[in-house]
């Protein structure tokens, strides 16, 4: 599936966010400027309420124009209308995924160093994410930080669009893009701390600085 990315990327978080709906947190991004949104639940909620609130953000989503991904699980972005699936490297093979999701559905792919970007190469999938670059402690990774320098190796050898996240924050947005990444992903720096329209529309501001 064709699409473009916008700078910023921002994954759904309740615990961090305080909000006790993804679709509270959706609504929120998307009063910021959000048009590419991730909704990542990592147990936290029953698959029945979660599903529930998958499909009310998906209805949201669609009448605002807004890219909707599910993070890890397929049957829930199937079951909901999702745009796509975000893969980790212990998900479903992305093989199989797209044997499954057709090519009109979005995939994106978890890379942690450069081997795994080579490899990616071989699969069909529509973007790849890179990272952790910088040290953080939002998602559960054995995965050392790679830098600035190995995200731009990853740019150069990927091959389709490359999402840069982990510790991603303010001040760090353009060195990101600069290296190459088409859109930097943000959990924490959105999520944290309340008022996620505002720290949105602050990080969209600092992608697209002059």
């Amino acid at each position: 599936m064709e699409f473009r990315f916008p700078p910023i990327y921002p994954i759904t978080d309740k615990r961090l966010s305080g909000k006790c709906t993804h679709l509270a947190i959706l609504k929120e991004l998307v009063r910021g400027g959000a048009t590419l949104v991730q909704i990542r639940d990592k147990g936290e909620t029953p698959v029945r309420e979660l599903l529930d609130d998958l499909r009310r953000c998906v209805e949201f989503a669609r009448e605002r124009g807004v890219i909707l991904v599910v993070d890890d699980r397929c049957d829930l972005m199937l079951s909901c209308g999702a745009d796509g699936v975000h893969l980790g490297t212990e998900d479903l093979p992305a093989a199989a995924a797209r044997r499954l999701l057709g090519h009109r559905r979005i995939i994106g792919l978890s890379t942690h160093n450069i081997s795994q970007v080579r490899r990616s190469r071989r699969v069909a999938v529509d973007y790849i994410g890179f990272g952790p670059i910088h040290t953080t402690a939002t998602k559960d990774s054995h995965w050392p930080a790679t830098g600035i320098e190995n995200l731009r190796r990853a740019c150069a050898l990927a091959g389709r669009p490359v999402v840069a996240i982990g510790g991603i924050g303010p001040g760090c947005i353009r060195d990101v893009l600069l290296a190459g990444a088409a859109s930097a992903a943000v959990i924490s720096s959105v999520m944290a701390g309340g008022r996620i329209a505002r720290r949105m529309e602050a990080l969209l501001r600092e992608a697209t600085a002059k």
